[in-house]
């Protein structure tokens, strides 16, 4: 398949998740009925899935009409909850008129069942969230690298104070600066600046105070003391981040080790431009952090960002 004829299929299939996203919108807000619904989703999978098998079309088509049909439940609850809330306010009503007699614990009484939590958590149902609908329709291939690393960053972020909080009393943490292990476990970028100032401070944290009217405020780690500019300091700061990013995710050693070397061939290629190789690495490592589909080893997925 030429890359015209991918990026084609692409815009089809975002077309088709649009147009299908869109009845549904419109049977929600009554401007259609169920079957228009239905048939402005099925024309639309039908001509965009043209050359895929049966089963795909109807895993796609299964999606939608499950968000219809979760719409209908919506509203069937809806309507009953309504009709549980006439009858317990019509019953309410009865008892205060009996309670209104002058008595002292009446009021009480209406202020117990007032203050009683009425209201419950907002459900959500993920079948509603769009780009769930899309990796279904059409997932992105991932490495089994970049799997088990999505996995576990899944496991951290679940709870990520609790997994800060646990990574802390590891007997072999290795030196890093607190404010980042965040970033670490996410599977975003590190702030390199942040870790140089932290290998050479003094102070269990950096801290930057602001005064605003009578009160002072401290940002921990706001404002790194030390910033990466040469060569050397960005492989002091690259060796602690590595270090701490193999605590995390053991299997991206390799990874790691392949997109050092590609870092510092720049470094020995541009000597007296170091700058330029550090915003490369910083705007490497926030690509790779925010797309999550490829490895900093991959490094011929970043000639857009050479440039």
């Amino acid at each position: 398949m030429t890359e015209n004829e991918d990026q084609s299929g692409s815009h089809n299939q975002e077309e088709h998740v649009d147009e299908c996203i869109k009845a549904v919108n419109d049977y929600r807000e009554q401007h259609i009925n169920k079957w228009e619904a239905v048939t402005q989703i099925s024309t639309a999978i039908q001509s965009a899935t043209a050359s895929t098998d049966n089963e795909q079309r109807a895993t796609a088509g299964g999606i939608y009409l499950a968000m219809l049909d979760e719409h209908d439940r919506a509203l069937a609850n809806a309507s009953s909850r309504g009709r549980q809330g006439l009858e317990h306010s019509g019953d309410e009503n009865y008892d205060q008129e009996e309670e209104l007699d002058g008595q002292v614990g009446s009021k009480h009484s209406q202020r117990s069942r007032s203050s009683s939590p009425s209201s419950k958590q907002h459900k959500f149902s993920e079948s509603f969230y769009a780009w769930k609908i899309q990796e279904k329709i059409t997932p992105t291939p991932l490495s089994p690298n970049l799997e088990r690393t999505r996995i576990m960053v899944q496991n951290y972020t679940a709870d990520l104070k609790h997994a800060v909080w646990s990574l802390q009393s590891a007997g072999s943490l290795p030196p890093f600066p607190k404010s980042e292990w965040k970033h670490v476990l996410s599977g975003t970028a590190v702030n390199l600046d942040a870790v140089f100032s932290g290998l050479f401070s003094t102070l269990a944290d950096d801290k930057t105070t602001t005064t605003v009217g009578d009160f002072d405020l401290s940002v921990i780690g706001s404002k790194p003391s030390k910033v990466v500019q040469t060569h050397g300091d960005w492989t002091i700061a690259w060796n602690s981040t590595s270090a701490a990013i193999l605590c995390a995710f053991p299997h991206r050693a390799y990874e790691l080790q392949q997109y050092s070397e590609y870092i510092l061939q720049f470094f020995g290629a541009l000597p007296h431009s170091h700058t330029k190789v550090i915003n490369l690495d910083k705007a490497i490592r926030c690509y790779t952090g925010e797309v999550k589909h490829i490895e900093l080893s991959e490094v011929g997925r970043f000639r857009h960002l050479e440039a």
